[in-house]
């Protein structure tokens, strides 16, 4: 059984993905808060609890902040940020601040549970930095492919070779959904908003060859 820790200051859109998560995956135990002191506070009374899924735009406390506390506090912490933000530096902010994925709002349930799924089958999370409290995570491309599971990898290298969903479940011998939804798992775990951009990170970080 999992503990997730969900964070969102919309009380109907916390309210609606609470009940499709426990639709999705019953066996979860889901423990809501409606902003950034709520969460630390709900944090510390639950020892159970190993992934937070959190809205990056919070009233009281920044994401960036918000998650460098939470990993200070438990560094084990499993951290998907949900958010309607688009920007690109949102991303690499809640990446360098200890998220392990970064996914929009407009993503299914499905897309979501695959996602949640892919960051607690990776490695364990870097940890904070020897060099103090104010210190936080870095993670290079490199370590962020790493996550990966085994077949995401497989999905991965494909998509560098220029092969379309269709193409790659033929190849993989998996329906095109499921490949869709590995893709989407991907790029989440990267950061990234799309296939190219995943590319570049998987070429960039040495695991499937240099860039051309």
């Amino acid at each position: 059984m999992t503990a997730v820790l969900l964070v969102d200051d919309h009380a109907m859109f916390r309210e609606a993905l609470a009940l499709a998560l426990a639709n999705a995956v019953p066996t979860l135990t889901l423990h809501p808060a409606a902003n950034g002191r709520d969460a630390l506070e709900v944090l510390a009374r639950h020892d159970d609890i190993t992934n937070v899924i959190m809205d990056y735009y919070l009233p009281d406390i920044a994401g960036a902040e918000l998650l460098r506390r939470m990993r200070q506090r438990r560094s084990q912490l499993r951290v998907l940020v949900l958010s309607a933000s688009e920007d690109p530096e949102d991303r690499r902010r809640a990446m360098e601040a200890g998220a392990q994925a970064f996914m929009n709002k407009s993503a299914s349930c499905q897309e979501l549970v695959a996602a949640l799924d892919a960051i607690n089958d990776a490695s364990p999370p870097l940890h904070l930095s020897a060099a103090g409290g104010d210190a936080h995570p870095t993670q290079d491309e490199a370590a962020l492919l790493r996550t990966l599971t085994p077949r995401q990898q497989e999905v991965l290298r494909l998509m560098c070779d220029g092969l379309r969903n269709k193409e790659i479940s033929e190849r993989l011998s998996m329906t095109e959904k499921t490949v869709k939804t590995h893709v989407s798992a991907i790029l989440a775990a990267l950061g990234v908003l799309n296939r190219t951009q995943a590319t570049l990170v998987a070429r960039r970080g040495g695991v499937f060859g240099r860039p051309a």
